[in-house]
């Protein structure tokens, strides 16, 4: 059981959705180490949602859940790790595309705050308009201004709640993530979502009363959706829109990077063209094979095989280069590390390089890449200006 399935069990149990033999896993966790910390943080947002007028209490609260555990008396404890095999999803989907006032509610105290938005911070928007800004690092619950959406963020996992009296009006909220920084969302059928630097998706409060579960993306996201046969989970972007059949892929859609992409690791996804969206002609991908989309051409996509590991290298923090030119690492590194990389050395930029680096700085980086490709640069604050070693 990992964490992100345990994640899904408590997401259930906040809707109500969670069944027996769910309750009796998520019991036998709750039971081990600080995991009654991290369950009582989690469950925070349905608590101030469903009880706004009582203070917040993480004691009554996991009283509650441990009375609601002990009326399933015909329930039989299992552990939590001999149950691997209970939650499954149908796909894991890694996904490249292209204020206000807010309430901070922590330790039992509103806080009012002005809010001008940072460009550098995360950022959720709701339907209305109002911006909250999301800090990835620091465990806290945000109230919308309304008090209608409830956001907590525990151990860099961020999940909403709705108030239960809103659940029937569906909206759409956007989350931005800014370069130099990633988020991991819980979405409200209980999917999870890592955005990657400078990307943004906008999903439904709820996919309640929907015949799909839809989601926008532009940037970097690692998908793995809950399998829901009836509900089928589409990812569109500008030039595709992907299908999850219960799958593990990347899709690779930055604006400024030219073509989407969609690369399979494991399982079967289909991809399509979003002007044709109720269309079934759809293109069905392989293991290992990488989809990309062609504008002007006889097909909608080239399919190649490829080694799948440079695509989904950026979830462990790792950077990698796959005989990339100067051009498109430029490109990643600005995102990586939100630094402006002025290239004034146009000769370098269709030379290409291979490599990895595990969290290393961008001076490392650069040095690392400047021995296999001649090349010398300023740092200037937050902007590098790679130079012709010739020309100094």
């Amino acid at each position: 059981m990992t964490k992100i399935d345990i994640r899904r069990i408590i997401t259930r149990y906040i809707n109500q959705e969670a069944s027996q033999e769910e309750l009796a896993i998520l019991y036998e966790w709750v039971k081990k180490g600080n995991n009654k910390e991290i369950f009582q943080k989690l469950v925070q947002a349905d608590f101030l949602v469903n009880y706004e007028d009582k203070s917040w209490q993480t004691e009554e609260a996991f009283e509650n859940f441990l009375h609601t555990i002990k009326k399933k008396e015909s329930l039989k404890v299992r552990s939590l790790y001999a149950q691997n095999h209970i939650w499954k999803y149908a796909a894991v989907i890694m996904i490249t595309v292209g204020s206000s006032l807010f309430f901070l509610l922590n330790q039992g105290t509103v806080m009012d705050i002005p809010l001008e938005v940072d460009p550098d911070q995360i950022t959720l928007q709701l339907d209305n308009g109002e911006v909250l800004t999301i800090d990835p690092e620091s465990d806290a619950t945000i109230q919308s201004k309304n008090g209608g959406t409830v956001v907590s963020m525990v151990k860099g996992m961020l999940s909403q709640k709705q108030e239960k009296g809103k659940k029937d009006k569906v909206s759409n909220n956007t989350i931005k993530v800014p370069f130099g920084k990633n988020l991991s969302i819980t979405l409200q059928d209980g999917s999870v979502v890592m955005l990657n630097s400078g990307s943004s998706i906008t999903y439904p409060s709820s996919f309640e009363g929907a015949d799909t579960r839809e989601v926008k993306l532009k940037g970097e996201a690692f998908f793995e959706v809950a399998k829901n046969p009836q509900k089928p989970f589409i990812v569109k972007t500008k030039d595709m829109y992907t299908q999850v059949f219960g799958t593990v892929f990347n899709v690779s859609a930055y604006e400024e990077d030219g073509p989407a992409e969609v690369v399979l690791v494991e399982g079967s996804v289909g991809v399509g063209n979003p002007a044709n969206l109720s269309s079934r002609d759809i293109q069905m991908l392989k293991p290992s094979q990488k989809a990309t989309s062609v504008v002007g051409g006889d097909t909608d996509f080239r399919v190649e095989d490829v080694d799948v590991a440079p695509y989904i290298s950026w979830t462990k923090g790792i950077l990698a280069f796959e005989n990339e030119s100067m051009v498109q690492i430029i490109k990643k590194l600005q995102r990586q590390y939100n630094i402006k990389i002025h290239n004034t050395y146009k000769e370098l930029d269709e030379r290409r390089f291979t490599g990895m680096f595990d969290e290393e700085n961008i001076d490392h980086v650069l040095r690392t890449i400047q021995a296999h490709t001649h090349f010398s640069y300023d740092k200037n604050d937050n902007v590098i200006t790679i130079k012709n070693p010739n020309k100094q």
